[in-house]
């Protein structure tokens, strides 16, 4: 799914609400998948953002046991836990359509 998608933690610590217009935001592709998770030692529900066309590359860490916690008319809220540099941390996406 084409979506725009602002995090809204940094290692772990939630960031100021600012206008959408100065938040970054991630334009990609939004896959959802149950597998296994090695880090975990169990299985999960991971959230890969990948660049919209070519090489798939990530274009955010992981999220794991990602739920959707919020949803309205113009977007939704993912929210798991990260792994960033050997250690896990809260994460939120913020997901919404973008108008080409």
């Amino acid at each position: 799914m084409h979506l725009l998608i602002t995090p809204r933690r940094l290692r772990g610590v939630a960031l100021a609400i600012m206008p959408i217009k100065r938040t970054h935001a991630v334009k990609g592709d939004l896959v959802i998948a149950n597998q296994i998770c090695e880090g975990l030692n169990r299985h999960s529900n991971v959230a890969r953002v990948q660049q919209l066309y070519g090489s798939g590359r990530l274009l955010l860490p992981e999220l794991y046991d990602a739920t959707v916690s919020a949803m309205a008319t113009e977007g939704f809220t993912l929210s798991g836990i990260e792994l960033v540099d050997g250690c896990w941390y809260a994460q939120s996406w913020w997901c919404r359509p973008f108008h080409q």
